[in-house]
């Protein structure tokens, strides 16, 4: 009996320690959250996110800058002259984002094609220029070698970035075709007009938060979203924020954290805090970091003005994440699921 005590205590005891070491770990990723909670920093995205704690993270959406497209004065990645370069220079940032996101999370990845040679269809005149042409008077590629690097050639980056994250472990659960009916003008005479972009959603783990019936009500449960582009400010690559704010929705929850590394003129900030969402913004050039700051101010201001949608963002978001119901899918019954990838 005495002993059947003593292991008793011994069992109760370890379990103390355990729970003092998982919350006591959690307000230590609370504290370093803090620091960038519902901010826009303005600095390399990379060595932002390695202060980022593992796990940290519920949702990542992002648009990086694509190869050869647009010189943003300052940036680290898209202006590579090998286009295989860009694939291994963005391969570290979704390696990092690996660590840091959730095990329930997801990541959005939303990047565009180019033709070898062509710097962003530079050789498009008359009324189908495009007036980022600038961008590629100065700029270098590499040679064609004959055979991966011939002019005219699509380069695949999506497709090579995809299968490379594979290799770092990701799981690929969609390959959505971000379809857009009126896209910026790539005229040639001898191939069709591209008119899609790739948005690749990733999860790290087979168990992760997702809701189909969101996805449903804004007719995003299929893999082909219609959605017009829509430039913002002095930015004009930016993704529409109708066309993200289902993802946010059916892969986050209220007080959920969402980052976006390459954060542009803010859009994903901008939605996650319309729809009670904490966000975090990356972003390495200042003009649009201030942009995003003046565009969140603005959201903040209209929601203090007006009570019935004021936004009311936690200061303790992890805590709460722990605290709400998650709704998983493939695994919650394995006889149900297991035939349905």
């Amino acid at each position: 009996m005495i002993r059947i005590q003593g292991i008793t205590v011994y069992f109760n005891k370890c379990v103390i320690l355990i729970i003092f070491f998982h919350y006591n770990s959690v307000f230590k990723i609370m504290n370093v959250i803090d620091e960038f909670l519902n901010q826009i920093i303005c600095g390399d995205s990379l060595d932002l996110m390695k202060k980022l704690p593992d796990n940290s993270v519920n949702l990542v959406v992002t648009s990086p800058p694509y190869f050869n497209c647009r010189s943003y004065g300052n940036e680290t990645i898209g202006r590579e002259q090998d286009p295989l370069d860009y694939v291994k220079n963005l391969l570290e940032y979704t390696n990092e984002i690996k660590r840091i996101l959730s095990k329930q999370g997801s990541f959005y990845l939303n990047i565009g094609d180019v033709y070898f040679g062509t710097k962003g269809f530079i050789r498009n005149k008359g009324r189908f220029a495009r007036k980022t042409d600038r961008h590629y008077k100065e700029h270098k590629i590499t040679k064609p070698n004959g055979v991966y690097l011939q002019y005219k050639q699509l380069l695949m980056l999506p497709e090579r970035v995809a299968i490379g994250m594979q290799e770092q472990g990701w799981i690929l659960r969609n390959k959505i075709i971000w379809e857009k009916p009126n896209p910026v003008p790539s005229y040639s005479p001898d191939r069709r007009y591209p008119v899609y972009e790739h948005i690749f959603h990733f999860v790290k783990s087979r168990r992760y938060f997702f809701n189909l019936d969101i996805a449903k009500q804004y007719n995003h449960h299929r893999d082909v979203i219609r959605c017009g582009i829509e430039p913002f400010g002095n930015h004009q690559a930016t993704f529409p924020e109708k066309l993200i704010e289902p993802l946010i929705l059916s892969t986050s929850n209220e007080n959920d954290i969402v980052l976006d590394p390459f954060s542009g003129s803010g859009t994903t900030a901008s939605v996650a805090l319309k729809n009670k969402r904490n966000y975090i913004g990356f972003e390495i050039n200042e003009d649009y970091c201030r942009s995003a700051i003046d565009r969140l101010e603005k959201i903040s201001l209209e929601k203090s003005n007006n009570p019935s949608k004021q936004i009311s963002l936690t200061n303790n978001p992890i805590s709460n994440k722990i605290e709400q119901p998650v709704l998983f899918i493939f695994e919650e019954n394995p006889i149900t699921y297991d035939n349905h990838l």
